[in-house]
């Protein structure tokens, strides 16, 4: 019974170090970005720039706001789909060539992986006071160059992992397992580039999204506006009148 108490007590010293580990290199990043204040002074954001997906590059533009709102727009002038969230109803969408125009609710799971994809600030800039736990696990070496990884759990559920740098302490990649309509499991990579100062907060203006090892979606960013005007209307499902009522 001794040795499994010493047992114990060794594995749970080593998870609080590696937990206090993974903190320290979140404070890391947060200061190297911008710092919490330039950063919390980010209200809002308009972003700009093309989607590179399946040989075809389309146009994109997305508003987000604090804490959790979003809307984006992909596509020609002739045909977009737009979808967003006000951060309390389910997110919806709905295609700009489908008249009379009919927003919708997004399945659960599409619902998730947009919300997630577009969350105003990083897991390591949101911390625990979004739900959000770290944990170190590991660090390793790409030619010559040393990157850390963090296992980041959400609200005691969801699980990813984080990439950074070790010499930069950018998030440089993103790391989910997703399960495919057809019920397979595949391994999603976000990486994250070409960062620029946006109000004096580093942010990637490149990002691009590989399923199983294949590059499935460039995003190049053109410009990042830093807190334009934003209005509630924005965000919220439209609510469409239907052909003959009003």
């Amino acid at each position: 019974m001794q040795w499994w108490t010493l047992f114990l007590g060794g594995l749970l010293m080593t998870v609080s170090a590696w937990a206090d580990q993974a903190s320290e290199l979140a404070s890391i990043h947060v200061e190297v970005i911008g710092g919490r204040e330039r950063i919390a002074a980010l209200k809002s954001l308009r972003a700009t720039g093309f989607v590179y997906a399946g040989g075809k590059k389309v146009r994109f533009a997305q508003i987000t706001a604090r804490p959790d709102r979003v809307r984006q727009e992909i596509g020609t002038p002739e045909r977009s789909l737009v979808q967003g969230s006000d951060g309390r109803t389910p997110p919806w969408k709905y295609d700009t060539s489908a008249l009379p125009l009919r927003p919708v609710d997004m399945p659960p799971a599409e619902a998730k992986l947009f919300l997630a994809d577009v969350e105003f600030d990083d897991p390591l800039v949101a911390g625990p006071a979004a739900g959000y736990a770290l944990d170190f696990a590991g660090e390793f070496n790409v030619k010559g160059r040393k990157f850390v990884r963090l296992l980041v759990t959400r609200k005691l559920a969801d699980t990813f992992a984080v990439v950074l740098d070790a010499e930069t302490f950018f998030i440089v990649a993103r790391i989910d397992q997703r399960t495919t309509a057809g019920g397979r499991k595949i391994e999603v990579t976000t990486r994250f580039d070409d960062f620029r100062p946006v109000d004096g907060v580093l942010l990637p203006h490149r990002i691009s999204v590989q399923s199983d090892g294949r590059v499935t979606q460039e995003i190049v960013i053109e410009a990042i506006e830093a807190n334009p005007p934003v209005t509630p209307e924005m965000f919220t499902r439209p609510l469409v009148a239907l052909p003959g009522k009003k």
